[in-house]
């Protein structure tokens, strides 16, 4: 079986690709492929001839996207149409991850694959094109949902919290923004679970369970051993720099995902795990 990760070197890409031989896998960066530029895709997928690919390749500065829509649209529609036409031509099978942004967040209780995508930004409004484009030109894929995915290096706030305590930073974390977190390392084995399946459809994959920011925040500063006064606990309304409207409840609903394959462990026991692997030492 030959696999092929766009935006393979970015957080659950490092993640994804560890869990395959060398001579399975081939990891693209956005140097090695433009996938904005479907001669790009074509030429370089023909080559490898994949049986698998994984799209991991995406626009994700959700307040970026606001300012520059533009490229959020050619890299998550037409640089996913560009994926999704070469994958049909192959015949090789595509696993999209999508987000929990594709929601608007009035809904009360975790969003399941069977309730309607609303999206409410740039971001999420051009994941949700991204999922119809998969499903309306590939016979054989499934578009995952995940959300607040944090882990080593990974170049988001979830990441980088703990590293930001660490140094007695304080952080303005939101009360009224509930999501299920996400370890790149547990939805890299979800993912590979679904490929060896090759299940197909629409699943939702986080780690069980959902929390406020603050939540998360409270939680690294308890194992760190961290004085929570480093924490400012507000409102999404006055958090600073923030440009992008969120849903303010979009956790989800794994239990179709833990039907098929197993559930999820909880988001305290993934980030126990992570900070314990990665941050113990600094203490």
């Amino acid at each position: 079986m030959k696999i092929v990760i766009t935006g393979g070197t970015g957080l659950v890409g490092r993640y994804l690709s560890i869990c395959f031989k060398s001579d399975e896998v081939v990891v693209l960066s956005r140097k090695d492929c433009d996938i904005t530029v479907f001669e790009s895709v074509r030429k370089l997928f023909y080559r490898i001839m994949p049986d698998v690919v994984v799209h991991l390749a995406a626009f994700t500065d959700v307040d970026l996207s606001e300012k520059d829509p533009v490229s959020a649209f050619k890299v998550n529609v037409s640089g996913t149409n560009n994926v999704a036409l070469v994958c049909k031509k192959i015949d090789a099978y595509i696993v999209y991850v999508s987000t929990d942004f594709v929601f608007d967040g009035k809904k009360k209780m975790p969003y399941s694959e069977k309730d309607i995508p609303e999206p409410i930004s740039i971001y999420g409004k051009t994941k949700f094109e991204g999922e119809r484009v998969i499903a309306n030109n590939c016979k054989k894929y499934c578009i995952v949902r995940t959300s607040r995915v944090f882990g080593r290096d990974g170049n988001n706030f979830a990441s980088n919290l703990p590293k930001r305590l660490l140094q007695r930073e304080r952080m303005y974390v939101t009360t009224d923004l509930i999501t299920s977190p996400t370890y790149a390392k547990d939805l890299a084995e979800g993912l590979l679970r679904i490929m060896e399946a090759r299940f197909c459809g629409i699943l939702h994959f986080s780690n069980s369970g959902h929390c406020s920011w603050y939540d998360f925040a409270s939680c690294v500063c308890r194992y760190l051993g961290l004085k929570k006064d480093l924490l400012v606990p507000l409102s999404i309304k006055d958090f600073p720099q923030s440009i992008a409207e969120r849903p303010p409840f979009s956790a989800l609903d794994t239990s179709f995902f833990t039907e098929n394959f197993y559930r999820p462990r909880s988001w305290q026991q993934a980030l126990e795990e992570y900070l314990e692997e990665e941050f113990s030492q600094k203490i």
